[in-house]
């Protein structure tokens, strides 16, 4: 199938191509690849959500048809049949593999989409950075991860998510000669909602240390949420809190969270690209978050131009452009 901006969600959902990542391009609690989303084209999604590029989505896509006309497997299940079973929300974690076509680089990249914790837009963000990090030589993994659900508001989602990525840490490991990866070598990227949770596998308490993971090279961050104690007060906030903490959350449970409270001298390497016009995540949670880095002396570098919006994800029709290129040179670069 030839992707074009004209191509509808509906041709996407039924292409054979696809059919292994059937309901996970964005997954969550609401499916717009059916019904009358499923009659949106590449292009009216965009009209929808502007930061949401057209060709960045054709891009990622595509690199996905080249994996899916090699054959074989190229989605996973992160959790067991039997632990689905048991529990069938563990369903939505998701592992997609792209291989690099010539791998340049001996580490790999974890990469979680955002989507508000309610969903995992793979298709529109981690997926195009994953394709053009394969240009770059760099094996991926997109991970969709646990996102809130009805229970969620009584008990909260949290810290499912951080379980989610562990879990695939774990099933790569298990798998790493198949997929041609030293598990330990590695760096997780997220984009806002994503973001939060990659930003959060830094910390002691919550993170890669927690679960006895080794630490990630690099930690790669999309217009991350850092804290939800810059949202402004109100209902959304309050429903945001309540699926993520679920009832009777404190403000102890927000700033359990809020990853700039807990950033120390073994935080992982940063990377970090947000607008300063987004309009979802605060630009006062990356100033937070560097605040951090710097008094725990952690290197890092920030891209913060005046516009760009949020969700852009690799960013090509922004002043971003490039900003994932950058990060690798960064992460190249030797720390004195």
């Amino acid at each position: 199938m030839k992707i074009t901006k004209d191509t509808k969600l509906r041709d996407i959902h039924n292409a054979p191509e696809f059919s292994q990542a059937r309901g996970h391009l964005i997954s969550g609690s609401t499916d717009i690849f059916s019904g009358e989303g499923g009659e949106l084209t590449l292009e009216d999604l965009q009209r929808k959500t502007p930061t949401w590029n057209y060709r960045d989505m054709i891009y990622g896509l595509e690199r996905l048809q080249e994996v899916s006309g090699k054959g074989g497997q190229y989605v996973y299940p992160v959790y067991t049949d039997g632990e689905i079973k048991d529990d069938p929300h563990l369903g939505q974690v998701q592992l997609f593999y792209l291989p690099a076509g010539q791998k340049r680089h001996d580490f790999y990249a974890i990469l979680l989409a955002g989507g508000a914790y309610g969903a995992v837009c793979t298709m529109v963000e981690s997926l195009p950075v994953a394709a053009r990090l394969n240009d770059l030589g760099v094996t991926c993994f997109c991970l969709n991860y646990r996102t809130a659900v009805q229970e969620s508001f009584i008990s909260g989602l949290m810290p499912k998510p951080l379980d989610d990525l562990a879990a695939a840490w774990r099933f790569i490991a298990s798998h790493q000669d198949s997929f041609g990866v030293n598990v330990e070598d590695y760096i997780v990227g997220g984009f806002s909602a994503g973001g939060h949770t990659a930003a959060l596998w830094g910390t002691a308490h919550l993170g890669y240390r927690n679960y006895g993971i080794p630490a990630p090279k690099m930690l790669l961050l999309g217009y991350p949420l850092i804290t939800m104690e810059n949202q402004k007060p109100g209902q959304v906030t309050d429903y945001i809190n309540l699926g993520l903490f679920g009832t009777g959350y404190t403000i102890e449970d927000i700033r359990r969270y809020a990853v700039n409270l807990h950033v120390d001298a073994a935080y992982p390497k940063v990377y970090l690209a947000q607008s300063m016009d987004d309009d979802t995540v605060p630009p006062q949670d990356s100033e937070d978050l560097r605040i951090a880095l710097e008094r725990a002396g952690v290197p890092f570098r920030m891209e913060r131009p005046a516009s760009g919006g949020h969700g852009f994800g690799l960013g090509s029709a922004t002043p971003l452009d490039g900003w994932v290129e950058r990060a690798m040179a960064f992460l190249n670069e030797r720390t004195l």
